[in-house]
């Protein structure tokens, strides 16, 4: 019995996909496909999760013509022709907003899982105490129009906090107050980043709570909950019920559905993809 040990060799060989003329860069199919952001499918390759016609591709950058060639990420194949997928989801508290978790903690990745069989991904976060509309999808393009902060796409909230805010405090956060970051809170030199809204207003207060409506285009980590604790009203409740035109409706927690065709007519609208 012979080897064809130039065809074997070929085979295995990672140095074709080292070719820029092969095609596209793999990160930019894996996002296309709904992997999830660029940056995130880079991490996917350089941790050895991705193969390329069977072969373990874990450098960067790695070229692949997805004509013809089977990629597959953590031994799932990849469908670069599958039908775009937009959905709603109504988070709960206590569910995080990844698809996996290290901690084991119940995640929307084991909740929220497509008739289809194809891969989706939540647009955005939510943390771990708040709750309402998260949306899903495995188009990547819309994805990051929409977390963009140029497609001043706004998130409105539903927010109760402790105490009964002032007209003088709802003038402050309208004005912005500062609130530190990684970069900046082991700096006592810097005084943190200016955090501002787009609208907030009081919807209903008695002696020891508030309930406010609130509006962002551009959110930072855990913006509402530090601003509001640092004008002295802790939230106890924060509820997103829209993203641009879509409003959370239909759905009680820990259900979701498929958006209506008018729902994705009208986000890319908003986001200047129609």
């Amino acid at each position: 019995m012979s080897w064809d040990t130039n065809a074997s060799s070929k085979e295995h060989d990672t140095s074709q996909y080292k070719s820029a003329e092969r095609g596209e860069r793999l990160q930019r199919v894996l996002a296309k496909g709904g992997i999830g952001s660029r940056r995130a499918c880079e991490q996917l390759i350089q941790d050895g999760k991705v193969r390329v016609n069977g072969v373990k591709v874990d450098f960067l950058p790695a070229w692949v013509n997805p004509e013809i060639d089977r990629i597959t990420v953590e031994d799932q194949k990849l469908n670069l022709h599958a039908e775009p997928i937009f959905l709603m989801y109504y988070k709960p508290r206590g569910v995080v907003s990844t698809m996996s978790d290290p901690e084991q903690r119940p995640c929307v990745g084991d909740i929220v899982k497509h008739h289809s069989g194809n891969r989706i991904f939540p647009i955005g976060r939510l943390d771990l105490e708040s709750q309402g509309l998260l949306l899903f999808t495995n188009d990547n393009e819309l994805a990051n129009k929409l977390m963009h902060p140029s497609s001043h796409v706004t998130k409105k909230y539903e927010v109760t906090v402790r105490g009964k805010v002032s007209d003088e405090t709802i003038e402050r956060l309208k004005k912005g107050v500062y609130i530190s970051d990684a970069h900046t809170k082991h700096d006592k030199r810097v005084g943190g980043k200016r955090a501002s809204i787009d609208g907030i207003e009081i919807t209903k207060h008695d002696r020891d709570r508030t309930l406010l409506s609130i509006e962002l285009s551009e959110g930072r980590n855990r913006q509402i909950r530090r601003m509001l604790a640092l004008v002295g009203h802790p939230v106890k409740r924060l509820r997103r019920t829209h993203i641009g035109p879509v409003q959370l409706k239909g759905l009680r927690p820990n259900q979701w559905r498929d958006l209506l065709p008018q729902e994705v007519t009208a986000l890319k609208k908003a986001t200047a993809l129609l």
